[in-house]
């Protein structure tokens, strides 16, 4: 299913994590959460992953977190944010860092700004701000850009 969505396997997890199962009274509270979990662009079709979440989430992830007892959403939702990061440092976003730092003669660093912040939320991965720019973050923690997904390099990158 992730795949047939586009869907990112960490984003999946994290934004998985932040959703209040136990809270939904309605399918359409099912498609609100989906459309949520799922990539602002998806290549099969935006409503059709939806559904094809929303009814996942109902009639397969439900179910189970009731067999296992899980249905605290607060307790679940703490347990999963241990275990699945808000930021995961990526090739798209370490090449905007080289873009960002390189100066244009080779030599030195043009502006280490970007370095910075994408350390830090590198080093604490699992916080859900880092106080620098918020929208920057928000971005680097977002969907893949679409032109960068599937991006893969070679050891001689």
């Amino acid at each position: 299913m992730l795949e047939d969505t586009a869907c990112d396997f960490n984003h999946f997890f994290y934004r998985l994590g932040n959703t209040p199962v136990f809270n939904f009274k309605s399918k359409d509270d099912y498609r609100t959460a989906a459309e949520h979990i799922l990539p602002g662009e998806t290549d099969s079709g935006k409503p059709r992953g939806i559904e094809k979440m929303a009814t996942w989430l109902e009639t397969a992830y439900r179910p189970r977190l009731e067999k296992e007892r899980s249905t605290n959403d607060v307790e679940r939702q703490e347990r999963m944010r241990q275990v699945n990061p808000k930021f995961v440092l990526r090739q798209w976003i370490l090449e905007e860092v080289i873009k960002n730092t390189q100066s244009e003669k080779g030599i030195g660093v043009k502006d280490k700004e970007m370095l910075d912040m994408v350390l830090k939320m590198s080093l604490d991965p699992f916080r859900h701000e880092w106080g620098i720019d918020r929208a920057e973050e928000e971005r680097l923690c977002g969907d893949v850009p679409k032109i960068e997904r599937g991006f893969q390099c070679s050891c001689s990158s």
